[in-house]
Parts: structure tokens; C-alpha cells; sequence
């Protein structure tokens, strides 16, 4: 499952800690800023299974109006079921949040990011995306460096 949302607003944000968030069948979940250039950084990825709660982003990111913010949540489904998106133990959802800080006084007014999920939105039918760096497409969903 991915999700991506362009920063629309004009304010400089500053990640220092985020957490993930999926249900039974989450692997990894992972946390992108992809700059206007092209390049992408890490801001997080995590077990969603183990202990849920925010974990220090590891190296000084800020994220500026135009750039991307991805998540990508790698699943494994052992069910006979279809699993369908939702709230209960019995759907999935995939959740990266962000705490950050801003110099100032104004935060996001648009705080959340949501998209369809698969099989309608995959960050390569994104046109604000196009082609993810296959360095980046391995590391979303890799259990690596965890």
C-alpha cells in the first residue's frame, strides 16, 4: 500500500520523530520526502508490529513546499479472506505519522495524506512521482535496517 502527497502550503517542516501504524498482516513501513529535484530521503521505517511509538528520525530532514511526502506499508497476507481496508483487527490500514517541529508560527493546515490504496494508487501511476529509484522501490519494503 502507498500514499504520497505533494507539501502544497508554504512552511518549512522539520521531522524529529514518526511512528507506523498497520494492523496483523504489516511487515514494514516506510516514510519518504522526495525533493522537487528528484531525489528521495528516508524519513522513517519501522516494524509496525513491534512497540507502537515515535521513533527519532535519524539524521536532520526538512521538508519545503513542493516536495513529496511518501509511505509505502509492505504486507504479508496469511488469511484464506480478503482483507479490506479499515478500523477493526479484521481489516488492514497502513499509517505513517511525522512529528515536526516549524520555525514560527504556522503548521500545515492540510495534515493528512490519503489516497485510494491498491490496486487504484501506486506511486508509479503518480504523475507528481514518476519513476522511483529502484534503490528506493528495494528499501520501502525491505526488512533491512530496522
Amino acid at each position: 500500500m502507498e500514499t504520497a502527497c505533494t507539501i502544497e502550503e508554504p512552511v518549512v517542516l522539520h521531522p524529529f520523530a514518526f511512528r507506523t501504524h498497520t494492523h496483523q498482516l504489516g511487515k514494514v513501513v516506510a516514510g519518504y520526502v522526495m525533493r522537487k529535484d528528484g531525489t528521495w530521503e528516508r524519513i522513517g521505517k519501522h516494524d509496525p508490529l513491534r512497540p507502537q511509538m515515535f521513533y527519532p528520525v535519524n539524521k536532520k530532514i526538512s521538508i519545503f513546499q513542493g516536495d513529496v511526502v511518501a509511505a509505502r506499508c509492505t504486507m504479508k497476507n496469511f488469511r484464506d479472506v480478503t482483507t479490506r481496508v479499515g478500523l477493526t483487527g479484521n481489516d488492514e490500514m497502513c499509517n505513517f505519522y511525522i512529528m515536526y517541529y516549524v520555525n514560527g508560527d504556522r503548521i500545515l493546515t492540510d495534515k493528512y495524506c490519503f489516497t485510494a490504496g491498491p490496486p487504484v494508487y501506486r506511486w508509479r501511476y503518480d504523475p507528481s512521482i514518476g519513476d522511483v529509484p529502484p534503490d528506493v522501490d528495494a528499501d520501502a519494503s525491505s526488512l533491512n535496517d530496522i
